[in-house]
């Protein structure tokens, strides 16, 4: 795994594994919006630099994910992922809540269901061993 700079360590981590073309951030604590515009634009400049990579595991554990302004901010930046990064782009979270968990929420759900009209997938797991290996099967 190859650790990527950035200039938040104690918020989040971004790290690229060259061997599976693979992106991986890890939020290590709860962010405010403005930092997760940050880190997602540190993820797409990452992704850019390391040939288009179009797979991401998303440790978002520690993270709030049913925060209504981050779901909505997502929704409108995550359009531009399959435009800058080619289709699909497939995101894995590690959230300890399966998709169907993800799902009963409802803006979770619009963005998931908003992913495959743009060209990207978003899957949520339980396990990290189960998000990486479905990362591995998507094309």
């Amino acid at each position: 795994m190859t650790p990527l700079a950035t200039s938040f360590p104690d918020a989040f981590t971004l790290d690229y594994r060259p061997e599976q073309h693979l992106l991986i951030g890890r939020w290590l604590h709860p962010v405010s919006l403005a930092e997760i515009k940050t880190h997602y634009a540190a993820l797409l400049e990452a992704a850019v630099a390391h040939g288009h990579c179009r797979h991401w595991l998303l440790d978002v554990r520690r993270r709030h994910i049913n925060d209504a302004a981050a779901i909505a901010w997502f929704a409108d930046f995550s359009r531009q992922l399959p435009q800058v990064l080619g289709q699909p782009v497939a995101l894995a979270y590690f959230a300890m809540v399966d998709q169907r968990e993800a799902t009963a929420n409802a803006g979770l759900r619009e963005n998931i269901r908003q992913g495959a009209t743009h060209g990207s997938r978003y899957c949520y797991f339980n396990q990290e061993s189960d998000a990486l290996a479905w990362l591995l099967q998507q094309p």
